[in-house]
């Protein structure tokens, strides 16, 4: 399973091993490992703390280097809440509700709440 995440024409592939037999209607994929960068920051910062801290945000980190000035995180991913970073190779992504998996023209959200009219500049739920 190393080297997740896939894209297929700029969308996701989500998979995971079963440690059981299971109906297929049972199986909820519902995150995705995904590297995100952080920085520049300078030489005297504490960079580990950093890592920490943005490892706590979701839920733990699965590998991570620091290069230079730099740091690269592998997170477990959540792909139905909105995104709160900037990430590599990022698949299909909606800027009106920000989740993965659709664009703007296809989202439901945006499309709802662009007809209430509430003078917003986003729908971020």
């Amino acid at each position: 399973m190393e080297g997740q995440s896939w894209l297929l024409w700029n969308n996701i592939i989500i998979f995971d091993r079963l440690i059981k037999p299971m109906d297929r209607s049972q199986i909820k994929l519902l995150s995705t490992p995904f590297w995100t960068k952080t920085g520049p920051y300078s030489p005297e910062f504490d960079k580990k703390d950093l890592l920490h801290a943005i490892g706590v945000t979701f839920g733990g980190i699965i590998r991570s280097e620091i290069i230079g000035e730099f740091c690269r995180l592998r997170v477990k991913l959540d792909v139905q809440k909105p995104l709160a970073f900037k990430y590599e190779k990022l698949p299909a992504f909606c800027f009106g509700c920000g989740k993965m998996g659709h664009g703007l023209q296809e989202c439901k959200f945006y499309n709802l709440w662009k007809k209430t009219k509430l003078g917003m500049t986003h729908c971020f739920l």
